[in-house]
């Protein structure tokens, strides 16, 4: 994401097809439910008009961020100067062929496993419970500690920020913890996944049984935007948060879940100021108490 030139509303009547509001609240579309208004939220008609629209924006130095399904991003409190989309029905395709499986970006996580388990292919099990879609969750290098997204991953097609697109090999993404090497304004549009053979049954049987574990640890009932910090070497943010005594600490209606430290929760109506001011107050303390500097996994997009 690049913040350039703001938009006026209308600017992009006659440049796309699909659906369009200015001034939307990205709090609506994002699982924090925190965020203030985008100049223009975009929903592409399909492959075709996200071109168009990114050769727009790229033409006018507009600035763009893809949305997906809204989790790993708070949006600051006077939201964003540009155009944020979200990838729609065009891009929510699913099809095996052989071992291979190839998924839309905006394909949620939960139904490619659920898909998957239906054709006897396994290999993706270890993404149960990631929460988005495919796009953010390869851009982001999603995964457990049983394994990441990138494993059994070939290849993404992307349109890159002047329209082109492209087809990138695992290869040269450079995949590493919660990292890909991804250009960053050019829009996954599908990825490819290379599986195994497998007993639909037991691939089930597997999900369901990570799924209730995941239930019963981390706080999936409330609005957040999953993992606040990434883990440092050898260690669980988590664990850190709560060895200093921070589970419960909160900034207004922005809270550090008891059920899990690594979560920042929404309990109401909480704004961006309130989960950065947590955030910097559990950093601090983390800092004072083990000597150890988080980092956020979540990105931090717009204006304050």
């Amino acid at each position: 994401m690049v913040a350039m030139a703001t938009m006026a509303p209308g600017a992009l009547d006659g440049v796309v097809r699909g659906r369009v509001a200015y001034g939307e609240p990205l709090g609506r579309h994002t699982s924090l439910r925190i965020g203030g208004p985008a100049d223009a939220l975009v929903v592409p008609a399909d492959l075709e008009d996200l071109r168009a629209l990114l050769r727009f924006t790229h033409r006018e130095g507009i600035g763009t961020l893809v949305l997906g399904g809204g989790s790993n991003t708070l949006v600051l409190d006077g939201g964003f100067r540009g155009v944020a989309i979200i990838l729609g029905e065009a891009f929510t395709g699913l099809e095996a062929e052989g071992t291979a499986v190839r998924a839309g970006a905006a394909v949620r996580v939960s139904r490619l496993l659920a898909f998957c388990s239906r054709q006897g292919l396994a290999g993706v099990e270890c993404l149960t419970g990631i929460p988005g879609t495919l796009g953010g969750a390869v851009r982001g290098n999603a995964g457990t500690t049983a394994g990441w997204i990138s494993d059994r991953l070939r290849d993404v097609a992307v349109v890159l920020r002047d329209g082109t697109i492209a087809r990138l090999a695992k290869a040269d993404l450079d995949f590493a913890y919660r990292h890909s090497a991804l250009p960053a304004e050019a829009v996954i549009t599908e990825a490819t996944f290379d599986l195994e053979p497998g007993d639909p049954g037991t691939i089930r049987r597997a999900i369901s049984r990570l799924l209730v574990a995941r239930n019963r640890t981390q706080p999936v009932e409330s609005r957040s935007a999953g993992c606040m910090f990434k883990n440092p070497p050898g260690d669980s943010a988590g664990r850190l948060v709560d060895a200093a005594g921070m589970k419960g600490a909160r900034a207004g209606d922005a809270v550090v879940s008891p059920k899990h430290a690594n979560f920042l929760v929404n309990e109401g109506r909480a704004r961006a100021a309130d989960v950065l001011a947590l955030v910097e107050a559990v950093r601090a303390r983390v800092r004072e108490h083990a000597g150890v500097a988080l980092e956020l996994e979540v990105q931090i997009v717009g204006e304050p």
